[in-house]
């Protein structure tokens, strides 16, 4: 899979039009950063942003429904009115309950200057721009909500203005600023204090003119209060243990706790994060670039080697296109610096401690296209896209994600450097639909890439209590890794009723697996559901309750390692003991070519995933090359065939 996006949501807004995350948009001209800064308003400079499934770690963006069982929310329909320069109107509500936050205030920017709008008692607003053309959401905050505030001008979300045009039924879903309880433990589940505790999203982005604390130090109970949402990665760090990382999941939520078990010291313990990378950011012609976000990740090549941070490291540069990133661990990075609009650069395999580091950011050609439905022909006036770098036949690695809220269903993106490409689009109550395209070298024109989408399918089903079928209100049912693999943010979920049901529509034919959590319940992912062109069968999920002093776990079934695309085969990393794989004798470095006969390149990633999950105690046979022996580089790696069991797996 991908290995991390680094642009996305630390303060989370999550833009919702028709069950869409929106993160990433925008069409015609873009808006000049320096022109639409309000007075006195600086970029400020986030800090360094620095899971056991059968797949690396994944994003996992989060919403829930406005009125169970349905669908988050309906589409957004683009009408005719009187207004001279077109018209938004929607609602903000909040992420976890659906209910409309009032007093939100949304500051729109476009080429001109910015305006800002509130919400009413019900989360309703009108935003009337006094132009038409590009305007940008530029920041959203609530009292008690995490806000939304990106680097001025550089807005993920886009919409676009039509005289006599007004588009309605937007709707914006903020996180609830929830304060959770963290412990940090040892070995022997006694309280560690004076631990070094740090909050990992990957999406510094979109926070900067709002930071929020990201590290802290347990008390003498072990203890720390933070706020993260769903998704984030904790880490804790102690000189006397190895490290210990957990998720913020659902459940997490639901409980307001987090336990962090440190390890016992293994060799050398922990790298020390004591190195620094530092440099400049220049257009073609030389001139420095301020405001392109500098990401840092542990380089591509050696992976499942990894250094640092799993979620890399983060800065926008300075009014003289500079960055230092501090804290940083030895080993080797991939850096890249993007700024919307130009096309990145990226510099590989740079060893940590260097300060000489030069990215130019270029031209590149613009991509552009009109989204359809292809049953009528008529555009979608909201939509979300992903762009896709091809590297291989299974690896695709996150270029661009953009979402329009545009009553052409028109898009563009530009700053598109020659390569291959995968165009993934999406909308509320279609299932996603992808389309390849090529830029040829040089090439600095338009790139046209029309998508049209067809209506998806439907699930319905019930939650309910194990053991005792007790229906279980309000529980989250999502489908797990959509907007990761699938590169679009997307992520379909639903609440249940009082009786336990509920409803997914819009979803794409295929294998997939559900993410099922509620209050006082252990969480589960339950793989192998197909689902076929039109409804699927009823489902009856059962969640475990939790006893008193348990802490959530989630119940998953596969082989029980860490996997990854490259080139023509899925790369093991870490393999959890008492799994399928660890009974098997898979190590990290192996390589998975086959499944049960049939090469991994014919599945792409994300079926080959759902192949290898499954049934608990089912058999399957894996192709598998294995990692050479030390001193052996170089030599052809053998080929064998090895049986794994599925196993439960609990974390």
């Amino acid at each position: 899979m991908d290995r991390k996006r680094t642009l996305g949501l630390l303060a989370i807004v999550l833009v919702l039009l028709g069950g869409l995350l929106l993160v990433l948009g925008g069409r015609g001209g873009e808006p000049d950063p320096q022109a639409t800064r309000p007075p006195g308003a600086t970029a400020p400079k986030p800090a360094p942003a620095t899971t056991a499934m059968e797949t690396a770690p994944e994003p996992k963006p989060t919403h829930t429904t406005a009125a169970p069982p349905t669908r988050l929310v309906p589409a957004t329909y683009a009408e005719h009115s009187t207004e001279p320069h077109g018209a938004f109107e929607g609602r903000v509500i909040s992420a976890t309950t659906g209910d409309g936050v009032e007093g939100a205030e949304l500051t729109f920017a476009g080429s001109g200057g910015a305006t800002s709008t509130r919400t009413d008692a019900s989360g309703r607003f009108r935003f009337v721009p006094y132009s038409a053309g590009t305007w940008q959401l530029a920041v959203v905050t609530a009292r008690g909500y995490l806000p939304f505030g990106p680097e001025w001008g550089q807005s993920p979300i886009r919409f676009t203005a039509v005289p006599g045009q007004r588009l309605s039924d937007i709707v914006l879903a903020l996180t609830p600023e929830v304060e959770l309880l963290g412990r940090v433990e040892g070995p022997d589940g006694k309280p560690v204090a004076g631990a070094q505790v740090r909050v990992l999203t990957g999406r510094s982005g979109e926070s900067v003119l709002f930071p929020t604390p990201d590290r802290y130090t347990s008390d003498a109970s072990g203890e720390f209060r933070f706020h993260g949402p769903e998704g984030a990665i904790v880490e804790a760090r102690h000189p006397a243990h190895s490290s210990a990382q957990a998720e913020v999941t659902a459940g997490t939520l639901l409980a307001r706790r987090l336990v962090l078990k440190l390890g016992r010291h293994e060799g050398s313990g922990d790298a020390p994060l004591d190195e620094s990378l530092a440099g400049r950011v220049v257009d073609a012609s030389g001139t420095a670039v301020a405001g392109a976000l500098v990401s840092v990740e542990s380089a591509e090549s050696a992976w499942p080697k990894q250094y640092g941070d799993a979620h890399g490291y983060e800065q926008v540069t300075d009014d003289e296109g500079r960055f230092t990133i501090e804290g940083v661990a030895p080993g080797r990075y991939d850096v890249t610096a993007r700024l919307m609009g130009l096309a990145p650069g990226e510099l590989r395999d740079v060893a940590a401690g260097r300060k000489d580091l030069v990215l130019t950011l270029a031209r590149g050609a613009k991509l552009v296209g009109t989204v359809r439905d292809a049953a009528t022909g008529k555009p979608m006036p909201s939509f979300t896209l992903a762009v896709f770098t091809k590297r291989g036949p299974l690896q695709r690695v996150p270029f661009a994600q953009l979402s329009f809220i545009d009553a052409q269903g028109h898009y563009e993106l530009a700053g598109v450097p020659a390569g291959s490409y995968v165009v993934q689009v999406a909308a509320y109550g279609y299932a996603p639909s992808e389309t390849h395209v090529e830029v040829p070298r040089g090439a600095s024109g338009t790139v046209t890439a029309d998508v049209s989408l067809g209506r998806g399918a439907k699930m319905t089903g019930r939650v309910v209590e194990e053991g005792t079928n007790l229906p279980l209100e309000r529980a989250r049912v999502s489908v797990e890794g959509m907007g990761a693999e699938s590169a679009l943010s997307v992520r379909y979920d639903a609440l249940t009723d009082a009786e336990g049901h509920f409803t997914l529509d819009g979803l794409p034919s295929g294998q997939m697996s559900l993410y099922v959590s509620a209050k006082g319940h252990h969480s589960r992912i339950i793989s192998g559901i197909r689902v076929g062109p039109e409804t699927t069968a009823p489902r009856i999920l059962e969640l475990r309750k939790t006893e008193e002093g348990e802490e959530p776990q989630v119940d998953m079934v596969g082989i029980g390692a860490v996997l990854a695309p490259r080139e023509d085969a899925l790369m093991v990393g870490q393999v959890f003991e008492g799994g399928g794989a660890w009974e098997a004798g898979l190590a990290t470095g192996d390589a998975i070519v086959r499944i049960n006969g049939r090469p991994v390149v014919e599945f792409g990633f994300p079926e080959a995933i759902q192949s290898i999950r499954g049934v608990e105690d089912s058999l399957l046979v894996l192709g598998v090359r294995k990692a050479p022996a030390p001193g052996t580089e170089g030599s052809p790696a053998p080929l064998v065939d090895i049986t794994v069991k599925r196993r439960r797996i609990r974390k």
